[in-house]
């Protein structure tokens, strides 16, 4: 009985461990993935137009993240663009839904320089990146 109940025991905390498991890269924040600016999504753009963008639902770095080229046919899927998110972004959208959120570039003497984009609820609201534009490194929300 003592060894069936220690094979149990060892069975859920085999089933704990595999059901706290971390996210790994392949799991990278897309936003919804679809083309535009949802609620809830920060949102950047690589110029003026609105073929390359990139949303996120949370902080992140914008190393090894590309824009989204919603130019090509299959414009309802998210497609890379191969277009760097990081020192690429001239404007962003902020449509979190709690907080305001900074996108910051950090200079060559090691100090961050931010932008801080307050919370709209429009998706054709767009921030001009007055500091970080074409340097961003990373954004941050509710700071």
């Amino acid at each position: 009985m003592s060894r069936l109940r220690t094979r149990v025991a060892a069975l859920f905390a085999t089933a704990a461990l595999v059901t706290v498991a971390p996210a790994t890269a392949a799991s990278a924040d897309d936003g919804n993935g679809l083309p535009g600016c949802s609620v809830g999504e920060i949102c950047f753009w690589y110029n003026a137009d609105v073929r390359y963008q990139k949303q996120f639902w949370d902080t992140a770095n914008h190393s090894g993240n590309e824009f989204m080229d919603v130019g090509v046919p299959a414009n309802s899927q998210y497609v890379r663009s191969g277009i760097p998110v990081q020192d690429h972004a001239w404007y962003a959208t902020n449509r979190d839904t709690e907080c305001r959120v900074r996108v910051g570039a950090l200079d060559i003497n090691g100090v961050w320089q931010w932008d801080y984009i307050p919370r709209d609820s429009s998706a054709s609201t767009r921030h001009w990146l007055t500091n970080t534009a074409d340097r961003n490194d990373r954004h941050e929300r509710c700071v």
